[in-house]
C-alpha cells in the first residue's frame, strides 16, 4: 500500500503601515488584509512561508524579532523587488539602558531580505555579553541589507563573545548561516567586531559585502571571525572593509583560527592603541588575494597587517600602509610561530627607522617567518626569516597611491610559484588568477593582462 503524505502549501503574509492600512484582517494573506504589526505576523508564519513587507516606509520595534522557522522576511518593492533603501525597521531605543535588537534568525532555512536596519541595541547588563546590535544569527540568511548605526555597548562586559555591533553570528559549535550583498556601516561595539562578531560554529560565509565606518573598543573595527575550530569555519569573499577603526588591535578584520579572507580590499582602517592597521592574523587564518592598503597601526606595528602564531598571506598586495612604530606593511614580533607568506607585494609601507615594509623579531629557535617569491625591500636577511626568490626591485604599480595593477615592465609578472587553490580562482579584480598563455602565477593580488589578451567565457 502506498500512503499519501499531504503536501502543506506555503503561505503568503503581508504587512504595510498603521496609516497605510486602519483595519487589518487575519489571516493578513493579501495587501487587502495586510497586518501593521510585523512581530505578530512573523510570530503566525511557519516552514516555507514568506512575509512581504511593503516599502516607502519605516516600521518601528517595541520588541525583537524571532524567526524559529523556514520563513523568509523581505520587503517588496516596484514590481516584486527587494527594495532596503526605502523599507526602515527602526529598534527605536538608541542609547537606551535596554536591549531590543531588531531580529533573532534561529533555523537553518530563516532568510531576512532588503531592509534597512537602524538604531538596534544591545545592552545586556544581566548577561554581562552585549551581543548583536541589529542581528542574532544562530542559523539562516541575511542578504540585501544595509546594517546602519546599531550597537551592542556593556562596558562592565570581559567576554570574547560580547559584540557584533551590526550582527553576532554564532554561540555554538552547531551554528551556520550567511551575510550576502550587505552594507554594514557605523556600526559600534565595546569589545570585538565593530559591525561583524562571529564568535562560534560555521561554516560562516560573508560575500560582497561592505563594512565600512564601523568602530571598536577592542578587536575587529569591521570584522572579528574566531569560530574557534580545526577547519575552515569562515570565508569572507569579495568584501571591501573600509575605513574601520579600533581602539586597540585589527581596524579592519581580526582573524584567527583557520578563517579565510579572499579577493577583498581592505583599505583605511584604523587600530588607534596597539597593532594591526588592516588586519591582525592568528593562528592558521588565511589572507588570499587581497588587497591591504592605506591602512594605519596610530601608535605602534603592523600597519597594514600584525601576525601572530601561524598564518598564511598568499598573494597579496600590500602597499601604502603606516606604523608609527616598525612594520608599516607587516610586523611579526609579538608571538611564537610560524607564518608563510607567498606571492604577495609588500612595498612602499611607511614605518619606523630601516623597517618601513616589514618588522620581525622573534627567537629562532621558537619561530620563523617564511617568504616565499615575494617582491619587498631590503632583502630579507634576519635570524627569524627565511627566503626564496626575493624580488627586491619595484613592482611597478599603474600608479603608486590609487592603482595597484602592475605594469607591463614590472618584475612582478610570472615570478610567482603555483599553488593547487589557484585552478579555476580569480584574482582581486575578478580575472584567471593563471591566464591560459604565460600558465605562471604573478605576485601580488592582481594579475598582468596585455593589450589584446583574448578572452574566452563560459
Amino acid at each position: 500500500m502506498v500512503l499519501a503524505v499531504p503536501w502543506a502549501s506555503a503561505t503568503n503574509y503581508y504587512v504595510v503601515t498603521s496609516s497605510q492600512q486602519p483595519s487589518p484582517t487575519p489571516p493578513w494573506t493579501n495587501w487587502g488584509w495586510a497586518h501593521t504589526n510585523l512581530i505578530e505576523v512573523v510570530a503566525a508564519a511557519r516552514d516555507n512561508d514568506t512575509v512581504y513587507v511593503t516599502n516607502n516606509a519605516t516600521y518601528y520595534l517595541t520588541n525583537q524579532i524571532t524567526v524559529s522557522y523556514a520563513i523568509t522576511v523581505r520587503s517588496w518593492g516596484p514590481g516584486g523587488i527587494l527594495d532596503p533603501t526605502n523599507t526602515i525597521i527602526d529598534a527605536n531605543v538608541p542609547g537606551a539602558a535596554t536591549t531590543n535588537r531588531h531580529f533573532m534568525l534561529n533555523n537553518y532555512g530563516a532568510m531576512l531580505a532588503g531592509f534597512t536596519l537602524t538604531n538596534g541595541w544591545d545592552r545586556s547588563y544581566e548577561s554581562n555579553s552585549a551581543s548583536g546590535g541589529s542581528i542574532y544569527l544562530n542559523y539562516g540568511i541575511v542578504t540585501n541589507c544595509i546594517i546602519m548605526r546599531n550597537y551592542a555597548l556593556n562596558p562592565h562586559s570581559v567576554a570574547a563573545r560580547a559584540g557584533g555591533g551590526g550582527i553576532f553570528m554564532g554561540v555554538s559549535s552547531a551554528n551556520s548561516g550567511g551575510v550576502w550583498n550587505c552594507t554594514i556601516s557605523g556600526n559600534s561595539a565595546y569589545k570585538n567586531g565593530g559591525g561583524i562578531l562571529i564568535y562560534a560554529g560555521g561554516p560562516w560565509r560573508i560575500a560582497n559585502c561592505t563594512l565600512s565606518g564601523n568602530s571598536v573598543g577592542s578587536q575587529g573595527g569591521g570584522i572579528y571571525a574566531d569560530a574557534s575550530s580545526a577547519v575552515v569555519k569562515t570565508i569572507i569573499s569579495n568584501c571591501w572593509v573600509v575605513s574601520n577603526y579600533s581602539d586597540n588591535y585589527a581596524g579592519g578584520i581580526y582573524m584567527d583560527y583557520y578563517a579565510l579572507c579572499q579577493n577583498s580590499f581592505i583599505m583605511g582602517n584604523t587600530a588607534s592603541n596597539v597593532y594591526g592597521g588592516g588586519v591582525r592574523m592568528g593562528d592558521y587564518a588565511v589572507l588570499r588575494n587581497c588587497l591591504i592598503v592605506n591602512n594605519l597601526a596610530k601608535t605602534k606595528r603592523g600597519g597594514g597587517i600584525e601576525a601572530s602564531q601561524s598564518p598564511s598571506i598568499q598573494n597579496c598586495t600590500i602597499a601604502s600602509n603606516v606604523a608609527v612604530g616598525e612594520g608599516g606593511g607587516f610586523n611579526f614580533s609579538n608571538y611564537d610561530g610560524y607564518p608563510k607568506i607567498e606571492n604577495t607585494i609588500i612595498w612602499g609601507n611607511s614605518g619606523s627607522g630601516t623597517a618601513s615594509n616589514y618588522y620581525i623579531n622573534r627567537n629562532p629557535s621558537v619561530s620563523s617567518v617564511a617568504f616565499t617569491n615575494c617582491c619587498t625591500s631590503p632583502s630579507i636577511v634576519t635570524n627569524t626569516a627565511t627566503e626564496v626568490n626575493t624580488v627586491t626591485n619595484d613592482p611597478r604599480f599603474v600608479n603608486n597611491a590609487t592603482d595597484f595593477r602592475l605594469q607591463s615592465d614590472s618584475p612582478c609578472i610570472n615570478a610567482g610559484v603555483n599553488r593547487a587553490w589557484m585552478e579555476g580562482a580569480n584574482d582581486c579584480y575578478g580575472n584567471r588568477r593563471i591566464d591560459n598563455f604565460r600558465k605562471t602565477v604573478d605576485i601580488g593580488a592582481y594579475e598582468y593582462l596585455g593589450k589584446g589578451t583574448v578572452f574566452g567565457f563560459q
